[in-house]
């Protein structure tokens, strides 16, 4: 077990004998109680050694956790900490607990040596910045009206493709296209049984009126090329059928097939429009949509990325352009990563070194954070005041050797 001492708060690790304060803490700091069944369903994939808690005295007043993730960066896979599980009590805000947390959990991950790399949802955009966490992945969430030609005639057709409904607890048929996308899609963690039961669960309590969980694949000869994960909640008014579907889940190995998933979820009988909350920023949907406006895509954040080892972070990953410049990088929650490092990489390999060089680019841990899975230029943060280029030229080239396609996705909050 170990202690660490932040402001007033001792920050240790928990153990089995916590989690019922540790539930404590997370129903007060998300203003919501989970029901049983699914406080049960997240003991499968909850790594208790991996909690920590800052203590007032003997009360448990915050928590942060971790999953053991792997996950694809360009051109590479690379073990991350998956951060989860993060909250302070209302009677504690804005006292140091979250800071004492998040440095003693950065630290801790550095210890270990294990994970180069942090990734997290936020519940909130405006806290983790401040912690080193840049946004690395956007995505699009849309409602699409119902229409039988909601598709343009110019979207892919492969006659040999079936449709067939499918039980979403059979999860083995839809693991082969996940892991396909995930080959060549950064950010989409590995899942193994315990994942997928958990991509796949259906808990009453939290069904709001929706229909169970409902899956459907598009298949070749038996081989499944793409899926829908979704549900239906009922609706009737002077329209008749107004219902929504509710799509969890949406992926395809290859066009035709998400087109093929797409077109059947967009013309399902007694429905008013299927509402997708998760879409990769680069999907064809909105090349294929129509009249793409009716469905109001809107933009969001994603992925948010750590670096807690750069050099071991910035050289595990691939370079779309070779690439050969001096970093000036600030980070004061983990002072092992300040200071100027030398990147050389390219499409094949890449090393990161300490450099007593002149930079050519200066930047925080934070925008190199969203930056590393390719899907936040550093062009983009240059023109915000974020990314100061100290030799012309250097900022293009970095910005072109860091770019990513397809864009990074992460397909579920965790």
């Amino acid at each position: 077990m170990s202690t660490q001492t932040g402001s007033t708060w001792q920050v240790r690790s928990l153990t089995e004998a916590d989690w019922d304060d540790l539930h404590h803490v997370d129903s007060h700091a998300f203003g919501a109680t989970a029901p049983d069944e699914l406080v049960e369903l997240e003991r499968e994939t909850h790594e208790i050694t991996r909690d920590i808690g800052a203590y007032d005295g003997t009360t448990l007043v915050g928590i942060a956790g971790a999953y053991s993730f792997e996950i694809g960066v360009p051109g590479s896979t690379l073990p991350v900490a998956g951060v989860t599980w993060v909250g302070v009590l209302p009677t504690h805000r804005r006292r140091g607990v979250l800071r004492a947390l998040m440095r003693h959990q950065l630290h801790s991950i550095h210890d270990t040596g294990r994970e180069p790399v942090a990734i997290l949802w936020a519940s909130e955009p405006q806290i983790y910045g401040r912690f080193g966490y840049g946004l690395a992945s956007r995505l699009l969430s849309m409602t699409v009206p119902r229409d039988p030609q909601a598709l343009h005639a110019g979207f892919p057709i492969d006659p040999a493709l079936r449709l067939r409904l499918a039980d979403p607890a059979d999860w083995k048929v839809l693991a082969g296209v996940y892991q396909n996308v995930s080959r060549h899609r950064p950010g989409m963690p590995a899942r193994d049984e315990r994942w997928w039961r958990r991509a796949v669960s259906d808990v009453p309590a939290m069904r709001n009126g929706k229909s169970a969980l409902r899956c459907v694949v598009a298949e070749d000869g038996g081989a499944v090329r793409g899926f829908a994960l979704y549900a239906t909640k009922q609706h009737f008014d002077d329209s008749f059928g107004s219902g929504q579907v509710d799509v969890r889940e949406v992926m395809a190995a290859d066009g035709p097939a998400l087109a093929a998933v797409y077109r059947y979820l967009f013309d399902l009988d007694l429905m008013g429009s299927a509402h997708l909350w998760n879409v990769p920023v680069d999907d064809p949907l909105l090349h294929w949509l129509q009249n793409p406006r009716r469905a109001k895509p809107a933009l969001h954040d994603g992925l948010y990325a750590r670096l807690v080892d750069l050099d071991r972070a910035l050289g595990a990953r691939r370079y779309a352009a070779e690439v050969d410049l001096v970093l000036d990088v600030t980070d004061d929650l983990c002072p092992w990563n300040a200071g100027r490092w030398r990147l050389r990489g390219g499409p094949d390999a890449a090393r990161c070194e300490r450099s007593g060089d002149e930079p050519d680019l200066q930047l925080g841990v934070t925008e190199l954070g969203a930056a590393y899975l390719g899907g936040t230029p550093l062009a983009e943060l240059a023109l915000a005041g974020r990314v100061v280029e100290r030799r012309p030229g250097a900022l293009a080239a970095a910005s072109t050797a860091f770019g990513q396609t397809p864009a990074p996705w992460c397909p579920r909050v965790f």
